[in-house]
């Protein structure tokens, strides 16, 4: 378990859900960035999911 910690990709996966949740409840956002961040962070939490952080070699 220590060693999926360690992985950077495990860390943005976390740190995108963060922005998600933080701009869903920021009314100042405009709708257009709102959609275009939700996207972006969707997608490196889907890598982060993909991604293998226990093997360094493989994905």
């Amino acid at each position: 378990m220590k060693e999926r910690f360690k992985s950077p990709i495990v860390w943005a996966a976390v740190l995108s859900q963060v922005c998600i949740i933080i701009a869903l409840f920021a009314p100042d956002i405009s709708e257009e960035f709102k959609t275009a961040a939700a996207c972006i962070i969707e997608i490196l939490t889907l890598f982060g999911i993909l991604n293998n952080p226990a093997d360094r070699n493989n994905f």
